[in-house]
């Protein structure tokens, strides 16, 4: 039994079935979550009673809109300083 255990076959057939595993595990995860999502869009559906419809009138008197705008800042212009002279002496 000790000789199965540490075999490099072992160890090979056992990540597989981890891999294997794993990757079943996510794509039941996100069927199950598509599943709950269609449950709950056809119940929506269900639910939602069409509104009476309202006539839109247009408002009476329209009243102006104003809107405060502030003025672009432009940055100010930097001068550049001399560059350094670095040396590796």
């Amino acid at each position: 039994m000790y000789i199965l255990a540490t075999s490099p076959l072992s160890g090979g057939l056992y990540l597989l079935l981890l891999f294997f595993l794993c990757a079943a595990g996510v794509i039941g995860f996100r069927f199950a979550l598509l599943q709950t999502r269609k449950k709950r869009n056809v119940s929506d559906e269900k639910k939602e009673k069409p509104a009476p419809e309202q006539k839109e009138t247009p408002p009476q008197n329209p009243k102006a809109v104003y809107y405060i705008v502030e003025k672009k800042r432009a940055r100010p212009k930097s001068s550049y300083s001399e560059p350094k002279k670095i040396r590796f002496d």
